[in-house]
């Protein structure tokens, strides 16, 4: 069974509270109310996303896509650029 704790052990704790604060800054993470002494984070909305754009055939989505889906995505995308 894979365990994260061995798999991490080397990993220093600055490097990891690093990289954290980065995706929380950046909005793929956020702390969750959990009220422990650690703190707990979860993804976002924009973190689920980008994890399914880098899974998806982009080729695949725009051959299926009908007509008023492609305009909504096109409107999504280029209002965010």
């Amino acid at each position: 069974m894979f365990s994260f704790a061995r798999a991490l052990r080397h990993v220093r704790y600055a490097s990891v509270n690093k990289r954290v604060r980065v995706l929380e800054k950046s909005g793929y993470i956020k702390k969750t109310k959990a009220g422990f002494k650690a703190s707990i984070y979860e993804l976002t909305t924009k973190a689920y996303l980008a994890i399914l754009l880098n899974s998806i055939n982009l080729n695949k989505l725009v051959t299926r896509t009908d007509e008023a889906t492609a305009s909504a995505i096109l409107a999504a995308v280029m209002y965010t650029t």
